[in-house]
């Protein structure tokens, strides 16, 4: 868009810092950029940046929020709106080739942010945010966790993340159970492994949804996924995170996949699908076939995994399901996986083809400005927030026949944002019905979650480390889900477990692990052992 520059605005030049001047190539003239308050700069400048399109957003040129922030800070954005399907490729050929735009807002890896951090084509931004994103270092300040996980291992922030200080993304999977079924069965809430393979035996064999037909499935998951993964079942046994398979234990990073409880997990497991307990496509379905189970007209699901469970079924349907508490194991254990989602990083870096870093930043750090926060979150006040006379913020239903997640999509691009909200800034916001179910369900599982001393963070790696890990990584996690798969279709476990772990020796597992290890020592700033 364009914008008129008022004799108005120019009023305030005098407490500027200028950010280039002119030079004698013919490059820009001089930008003052002003360290507080509105507009962010004395004329307008335009700023280059790639976006994915996700399938829920419209288009980003028409988005209220996006316009404003333009209009109010005197910086125009020209989108480079990508859809998701190749926006990885074309974020590497960006970089391969060195056509660079001037930022990323998201599709960075941490692989991708150390890599070209360390080479210069990704500036570093801590002494930008000291100087020019008070809400963003407010942040820092309150939650040192944040600016240590945004912090590479060469002592730089070169990505900021997003953040939100909300207790529910402690965990992401909930187990919902059918509740309809087990009263009609006459059953209890299965409260250990036994318990919980005599539900479903009951849920395969005596009709609970009463259509007199063996059209049930007692549970349904997907495989080599978080979200409706199976992977927490293996907590009742004592395993930390058969995702990641990194655990840590007296600040030793160790691996769960060579243990006894995750072998013991596995024939639990291979027991329920041998027996038809466990949906036979498990280890095939995508999403849409799930939903397609989930969503029968029929109820024919009796265990699913979900975040919370909005998405795999209607709204009436999940009414007659609960979340099922973390199991107890045959050696007493309960324990219900981390996946702390409150970080996560890599959702905005400047470029060093970025001709204005300074006001860049500041347009950053206005996002994060309070009420602007809320709103590029959840959608501006009045449509989609209403601030109540007590103080309180209101979130507003989207209209009948509304998906709430294209209502927001339709104004803002939340899920691509660095958004940072704090817990007091949490605490004046009425929870949607979607956030108080979630918090319903964490308080389940809050009891269980391992604890964060236990679980391996996310945490940036050196370039060599990045280089080792990628190999190493990929192909040992490779070997193990693979391995894992045929365990619970075929068996087997205990008499392939001897080569099995031979060969994860062999593929270099050891180094592996000392690599994972000296990380975890320089994150937290440990001695090495």
């Amino acid at each position: 868009m364009k914008k008129i520059v008022t004799a108005a605005a120019l009023l305030w030049l005098a407490g500027c810092e200028a950010d280039t001047g002119a030079q004698p190539d013919g490059s820009p003239a001089a930008v003052a950029v002003r360290p507080n308050g509105l507009p962010i700069t004395d004329r307008t400048i335009m700023l280059r940046i790639p976006m994915v399109k996700q399938p829920y957003f419209n288009d980003l040129d028409d988005m209220i929020t996006l316009k404003r922030l333009e209009q109010k800070t005197n910086i125009d954005i020209e989108w480079k709106q990508i859809p998701v399907e190749g926006f990885k490729d074309r974020i590497n050929l960006m970089l391969a080739s060195g056509e660079l735009p001037d930022a990323f807002f998201y599709g960075l890896g941490s692989q991708d942010v150390v890599k070209y951090g360390s080479q210069g084509t990704l500036i570093p931004l801590e002494d930008l945010i000291e100087r020019y994103a008070p809400n963003i270092s407010r942040i820092f300040d309150e939650y040192p966790q944040v600016r240590r996980t945004a912090t590479a291992p060469d002592g730089h922030i070169y990505s900021l993340p997003w953040f939100k200080d909300q207790d529910f993304f402690e965990y992401r999977n909930t187990f919902l159970i059918n509740q309809t079924w087990l009263d009609t069965l006459g059953l209890r809430m299965p409260e250990t492994t036994e318990q919980f393979y005599d539900v479903l035996k009951a849920f395969k064999e005596r009709d609970p949804n009463g259509n007199g037909a063996a059209d049930e499935i007692p549970a349904t998951f997907r495989y080599n996924v978080t979200t409706n993964g199976y992977y927490e079942l293996f907590g009742a046994f004592g395993v930390i995170d058969a995702v990641s398979y990194l655990y840590v234990q007296d600040r030793q990073v160790k691996f769960e996949a060579t243990g006894e409880r995750y072998k013991e997990a596995i024939r639990f497991l291979h027991r329920l699908y041998a027996e038809g307990l466990l949906d036979p496509e498990t280890f095939t379905q995508d999403t849409k076939q799930l939903l397609s189970k989930t969503k029968n007209d029929v109820p024919i699901v009796g265990v699913l995994a979900s975040f919370n469970g909005t998405f795999e079924l209607d709204w009436d349907r999940l009414k007659t399901y609960v979340p099922m508490p973390p199991l107890q194991g045959p050696h007493g254990d309960r324990v219900w996986r981390r996946q702390d989602n409150r970080i996560i990083p890599n959702y905005f870096s400047i470029t060093s083809a970025n001709r204005y870093p300074e006001a860049t930043m500041r347009l950053v750090d206005v996002m994060n400005e309070p009420k602007s926060v809320l709103e590029f979150q959840q959608g501006p006040f009045g449509t989609h927030l209403k601030e109540r006379e007590d103080g309180k913020i209101e979130v507003l239903y989207p209209p009948p026949g509304t998906d709430i997640v294209y209502w927001i999509g339709s104004v803002t691009p939340s899920t691509t944002l660095p958004l940072m909200i704090s817990k007091e800034w949490m605490s004046k916001v009425i929870p949607h019905e979607t956030d108080q179910l979630r918090e319903q369900f964490y308080r389940v599982y809050k009891p269980y979650i391992a604890k964060e001393e236990e679980t391996y963070p996310s945490i940036y790696l050196t370039a060599e480390q990045n280089k080792r890990v990628s190999i190493l990584g990929a192909d040992i996690n490779k070997y193990v889900r693979q391995m894992e798969a045929k365990w619970i279709v075929q068996g087997g476990v205990d008499a392939d477990w001897d080569d099995y772990v031979a060969e994860l020796n062999r593929m270099g597992l050891g180094e592996l692990m000392r690599i994972r290890q000296k990380a975890y020592d320089q994150f937290y700033g440990y001695g090495s052992k």
